[in-house]
């Protein structure tokens, strides 16, 4: 395997990527419907600061007034719900991915390619890598184009929410990468564009959806509430209450679990965790409020969990992918 061949591949994908009007096309809505969540959110910023600043509170409620107090990092929120929620993200990792291969098998040039000197493995490398780099390449360019509204908005983020923001970006590109590799490898066994374009789309759902949704019916019926198996519930009754904390544990268990075989989740939890510091701070009263963010690196590694099943999922796919391109029969 020679990775100068697989550079040029990957740069051949890529310059292919960049200049499709379907990429570009994608692009282009992906940014619109993107700006139009930030726009959304700088002004609902803007409203919270000019209402926590001119409400009357009690002093009592100051508290929680703090507690809610936004930070510029939460405007962001406007890009994951464009990608998450929204699936607009997605929808471009799917269309760089899903007839990766199935286009070249279907014009004939996959065989020609293979014919001068080129591993089968440096022709999927490079392939992948160049999807990837376009997915670099665009989220880089969303996320600066949002970031640049900020500051046209007069709203200059602090120096540990740059940080959270970088992380972000980085979460954001391990996601459409997995998303992206799914669709790669669905084409590898796909005979035709158009069965790989509905199974890349089916697929998407089922790791998005299908499996967060049959761990939530697992936990809600399939477990039984002790407590609702009791008509008029002792509340001194030691026993229901072991009972019922074993259910409670078992029953987030089933919720985690879930939570971390669903690629879209495990996005959701990191970015939610990224993009509403906020409900990171703990104190107790005014006087010991601090809105200093804890560091970004002690963050993630709380969502440890989470970042490994984002990263798990393009591996497995990408082995999938590779095994089966290396042993595809072209004739």
């Amino acid at each position: 395997m020679d990775f100068s061949r697989i550079k040029l591949i990957a740069i051949k994908e890529a310059q292919d990527h960049i200049t499709s009007l379907r990429f570009l096309g994608l692009l282009f809505l992906l940014i619109a419907l993107c700006t139009i969540q930030v726009l959304s959110e700088i002004e609902n910023y803007y409203y919270l600061i000019e209402y926590y600043s001119n409400a009357p509170f009690l002093a009592a409620d100051r508290i929680y007034v703090l507690s809610d107090l936004p930070y510029s990092i939460n405007i962001f929120t406007g890009i994951s719900n464009s990608i998450d929620i929204g699936v607009y993200g997605p929808i471009i990792a799917i269309a760089l991915g899903f007839d990766l291969i199935t286009k070249e098998r279907e014009a004939g040039t996959l065989k020609t390619m293979l014919s001068v000197p080129v591993y089968r493995d440096e022709v999927i490398n490079g392939k992948v890598l160049g999807g990837i780099i376009v997915i670099i390449i665009a989220v880089t360019v969303l996320f600066a184009l949002e970031f640049a509204l900020l500051l046209l908005s007069s709203i200059v983020p602090g120096i540990s929410e740059l940080g959270y923001f970088f992380a972000f970006w980085v979460i954001t590109i391990l996601y459409l990468s997995g998303i992206f590799i799914m669709s790669v490898m669905i084409s590898t066994v796909s005979k035709s564009s158009g069965m790989s374009l509905i199974f890349s789309v089916l697929t998407f759902l089922v790791l998005i959806n299908l499996i967060f949704t049959i761990g939530n019916f697992t936990s809600d019926y399939v477990l039984s509430d002790p407590i609702g198996e009791y008509k008029n519930p002792d509340e001194n009754d030691h026993d229901l209450y072991e009972m019922s904390v074993v259910y409670n544990e078992n029953k987030e268990t089933i919720h985690r679990i879930a939570s971390y075989l669903s690629f879209r989740m495990n996005y959701y939890e990191i970015s939610s965790v990224l993009l509403r510091p906020q409900e990171l701070l703990e104190f107790e009263d005014v006087e010991s409020y601090d809105r200093t963010l804890p560091p970004v690196g002690e963050v993630l590694a709380s969502m440890w969990g989470y970042i490994l099943f984002l990263v798990a999922y393009p591996i497995v796919f990408f082995g999938i992918a590779y095994v089966k391109f290396m042993r595809m029969d072209l004739r």
